[in-house]
């Protein structure tokens, strides 16, 4: 068993040398592309997510203007359309910053986060065109001017019993002086200004050769130039860059399993690696609260049973079916993979969060809080996320959940299913897999609050074990559990397929009748069944089969945009009196294929 410390000295050092105050952005602007940006411009991307990101309309007449120059106005309002248009508690304004305008709020925004003062006399000045020197220190303003404190600090010897956060300091100094070097950058004078802004930059990869320039001897800023729209948005979008890596979560892989573990966790957090190999089952992580581990070692306790937030395992299709035949508290079933391996969220049903003293108990329930909250809220999306080849599936385990899965996956299930029709009628042979799949896809919940309806039902009865599901015709999604004198509701919790838990019942009835002989078998449906290629656009294929409800077929169309993107597109279809097909409840999926044939669904 391997056990892995989830730390990087990488994190601190990042932590450090940049601020990550901004608030990401996650608006689908609708936008019309730029006439006057090109693909092969280097500020094409920087320009697209700009505008999905709603940092910038352009100019007007489907126009960007890459090469217009930026005004103080343009560039606090950048700035503040990328902090996320935050509300100002500041009322103070200057003089020529007339109330109401597009940019009032943007500069207000600036002054109170010191990103500037004026330009002097209660002066913003609006128009006056920026330099690039100006444009990059307000963005490294922004961002906490995150190398002023190690620029101030007296200078940091490096020694054997150096602090973590002195060697912090140390190395930022090194890169300070080491970017003072002339010949790195000839037009930038030490103690300028603007000097810590275009270290900032240059360390960041906030300039580039593109947006910056280059000469033989050495890196030219210009900072006298004029700063133009394609640069300034090209600042940006590095910066934006820069934040996506600090901010990128430590990922631990261990075949098609990546379990995404986020920054500030990382340092709180414990990996145990149990190196399961790749078509073994078993308990592939778990990841606990390093704070309990540490707290019951030094209590002389066991620290494996300390601290435990959570842990993944992978399953056959076997074991996942003798799981639904029974309890499953504690474990949820929530991914699938390529190889037909079931993927288990573990969780612990009792508490194991521990600290030597209550006192200390007291003062970090909220991180044990925290930390639950995320293990309990986004680690399966998360693993889903960035995790390739799985797919998400879901289970839930009602007393209902468990009858429905010992019929298909055990032996010797006595039920029968009635209606007042044909009466109680045994299963005789026919597969009830079909019916009992759909339903278990169903994601029961308890329905409390819920009204019986009245009129009929479809019954699934076990008579030796007195418990029967009344699945009722007037609400096909809602079923009572009679057990002895208890009765419970369910309701159907997953999205509406188009056939509802009812449906599933009458066809799996209506197959053990005929197959009694006490039904005849319907073949409006026939003419319809069967697959048509090149139907959709020449290229596309169109499958049509019997669904599990009566009279229902489900409608299935295939197409691909290019070699590696395909649709699929889902339709129930209902056969009418009159013996024509009517359409509901579609679903469109849109999966993408790299060249060793990976799929990734995007839509």
């Amino acid at each position: 068993m391997k056990q892995i410390k989830l730390f990087r000295f990488s994190t601190f050092f990042l932590a450090m040398v940049i601020s990550f105050g901004m608030v990401a952005f996650d608006v689908c602007a609708d936008y019309t592309q730029f006439t006057d940006v090109k693909e092969s411009d280097y500020y094409y991307d920087a320009v697209i997510w700009a505008a999905e990101s709603g940092i910038t309309n352009g100019v007007g007449d489907n126009r960007y203007e890459p090469t217009g120059e930026v005004t103080r106005a343009q560039i606090v309002t950048f700035l503040w359309r990328m902090a996320g248009e935050p509300v100002s508690e500041n009322t103070e304004s200057f003089t020529d910053v007339e109330a109401g305008s597009w940019y009032e709020a943007a500069v207000r925004w600036a002054v109170e986060q010191n990103i500037t003062n004026g330009t002097g006399n209660n002066r913003f000045s609006p128009d006056l065109i920026c330099n690039r020197a100006m444009c990059l220190t307000l963005l490294y303003r922004m961002m906490g001017s995150p190398l002023d404190e190690a620029a101030a600090a007296e200078p940091v010897e490096l020694t054997e019993d150096i602090s973590l956060e002195e060697l912090g300091i140390y190395m930022m100094q090194q890169m300070i002086e080491m970017m003072r070097d002339p010949r790195i950058f000839p037009d930038v004078q030490n103690d300028a200004y603007y000097e810590l802004a275009v270290v900032w930059g240059s360390m960041n990869g906030i300039l580039t050769d593109d947006n910056t320039g280059t000469m033989e001897e050495g890196v030219l800023f210009r900072p006298d130039d004029s700063c133009i729209r394609a640069e300034m948005i090209s600042f940006l979008y590095q910066t934006k860059l820069m934040q996506d890596a600090a901010n990128a979560p430590e990922l631990y892989e261990d075949g098609q399993l990546t379990v995404a573990i986020p920054k500030e966790y990382s340092d709180l957090l414990y990996h145990t690696v149990y190196g399961i190999p790749d078509d073994e089952d078993g308990i592939l992580i778990t990841i606990s609260e390093r704070a309990s581990r540490e707290a019951a070692e030094a209590m002389g306790d066991d620290p494996e049973e300390a601290g435990v937030l959570f842990s993944i395992g992978r399953v056959s299709e076997e074991v996942l079916h003798e799981m639904l035949c029974g309890d499953m508290s504690g474990a949820e079933i929530f991914a699938k993979d390529e190889n037909g391996k079931y993927y288990v969220f573990y969780h612990p049903t009792d508490v194991r969060y521990v600290r030597e003293t209550n006192d200390q108990m007291a003062a970090d329930q909220e991180q044990w809080t925290m930390l639950n909250e995320w293990a309990w809220g986004v680690v399966r999306d998360d693993i889903l996320k960035y995790s390739s080849g799985l797919t998400e599936v879901t289970f839930t385990n009602t007393s209902l959940d468990i009858c429905l899965a010992r019929i298909a996956y055990e032996e010797g299930i006595k039920y029968t299913v009635s209606t007042t029709q044909y009466g109680p009628l045994e299963p005789g042979g026919v597969d009830a897999a079909p019916y009992v799949d759909f339903l278990l896809g169903g994601n029961f919940s308890e329905a409390e609050g819920e009204k019986v309806p009245d009129g009929e039902y479809v019954v699934l009865s076990f008579p030796d074990e007195d418990v029967r599901y009344d699945f009722f015709l007037a609400d096909g999604n809602l079923v009572r559990e009679v057990r002895g004198e208890t009765e419970t509701l369910y309701k159907r919790s997953y999205p509406d397929s188009g056939i509802s838990n009812t449906e599933a019942m009458q066809g799996w009835y209506y197959a053990i009748a005929e197959k009694a002989g006490k039904r005849e078998a319907n073949h409006l449906l026939d003419a319809f069944i069967g697959t048509w290629a090149e139907k959709i656009a020449g290229r596309g294929v169109v499958t049509v089969s019997r669904s599990i409800a009566p009279e229902k077929a489900t409608v299935k169309a295939s197409w691909p945009d290019s070699a590696f993107v395909m649709n699929d597109w889902v339709i129930t279809a209902s056969l009418s009196e009159d013996g024509k097909l009517s359409y509901s409840n579609g679903i469109h999926t849109v999966t993408e294929y790299d060249e060793s044939g990976e799929s990734r669904l995007i839509s």
